[in-house]
């Protein structure tokens, strides 16, 4: 194989920055205060959209600062692992990993996160400190709405990425991603106002567009209002059992929802259909990627952990329709 040509194949087609913590969760349906044992997991949005489409064959960056200690190099290898580009990871002396704790529960009892994430090494991260040289070269830059609710330092940092790489022509795909544990709604929504307005691709649920209008709709008056709102060049909104819509400004696109037998884990779903809909519209268009989205999200929930180890032909039987229980 030719240099160029190995060059060509293996060239990153999305980068995806963000912050990566450890999850600690006790065994299933065991309580944190009388668990003695704790299996860690990698939880992190942008890491978790980069793996998606490592697993699709779509050569993906993530970026990231972490603190150069064994926990943070145990989420760096974990991440490389899955084939994914960690060569710009900004390593640091100073800071700490964020934590969070899991306890899933039963209904009619819910599960239940405790996060320990204030002053982590990704706090203080500032768009400067990104090669954006490396960063131009990609097809799509990946983001979401948790990063700008960590510090202050990371919400100036949001709103300078997205208007750099605006400037830079890279697209830019925004996972709204709204997290009320981390701020209160009227700050998020202002800040959403100021980075959506340089996105291309926004991607939200039906309640992070009720927070992003400051009304109720129905599904396409949502996706119009959206599109007039921002300018962007295309809104997804996931809408739960109903699948999910976009809107390009000329057509509305439908995806499909799958019904589940048993939800192993329903974390990182959203990560999954990020990363198939990414997938569909870089291969083909934004309807195939609602079908990919789709199958992929509905795939995560049968996995525990919380990224999206899935594999391409049983996202592709699913969208498909080819039912196997047992592959002999």
């Amino acid at each position: 194989m030719e240099a160029s040509q190995y060059q060509k194949e293996s060239a990153i087609e999305v980068v995806c920055v963000g912050e990566t913590m450890l999850m600690f969760a006790p065994q299933r349906y065991e309580l944190i205060e009388s668990s003695e044992f704790f299996r860690t997991y990698n939880g992190g949005a942008e890491s978790n959209v980069a793996i998606g489409l490592e697993r699709l064959g779509v050569h993906t960056s993530w970026i990231s600062k972490v603190p150069n200690n064994a926990l943070g190099r145990r989420i760096v290898n974990e991440i490389r692992g899955y084939g994914v580009d960690t060569s710009r990871v900004i390593w640091t002396a100073e800071g700490r990993i964020g934590l969070f704790f899991v306890e899933f529960g039963a209904q009619p009892r819910p599960s239940n996160t405790i996060y320990d994430r204030a002053n982590s090494a990704f706090s203080t991260f500032k768009a400067e400190e990104l090669d954006w040289q490396f960063i131009s070269q990609a097809k799509v830059l990946h983001l979401t709405g948790i990063t700008p609710a960590l510090s202050e330092t990371c919400r100036q940092t949001t709103i300078e990425i997205v208007k750099r790489a605006q400037a830079l022509g890279l697209p830019v795909s925004f996972d709204v991603n709204y997290r009320a544990m981390l701020w209160e709604k009227e700050r998020a929504r202002k800040t959403f106002d100021e980075i959506l307005p340089h996105v291309n691709i926004i991607i939200a649920t039906q309640s992070d567009a009720i927070l992003l209008l400051g009304k109720e709709g129905n599904p396409r008056e949502m996706l119009r209002e959206l599109k007039a709102k921002y300018s962007s060049d295309i809104v997804v909104l996931t809408l739960s059992s109903e699948g999910s819509m976009a809107f390009d400004g000329d057509e509305f696109y439908k995806g499909k929802a799958y019904a589940l037998e048993e939800q192993v884990n329903r974390l990182g779903a959203g990560d999954a259909f990020d990363a198939g809909l990414l997938y569909g519209y870089l291969k083909s268009d934004l309807q195939t990627g609602l079908f990919y989205g789709g199958a992929m999200a509905a795939l995560k929930h049968t996995v525990p952990q919380n990224i999206p180890i899935l594999n391409k032909r049983d996202i592709e039987r699913l969208i498909f329709g080819q039912k196997t229980d047992i592959l002999r």
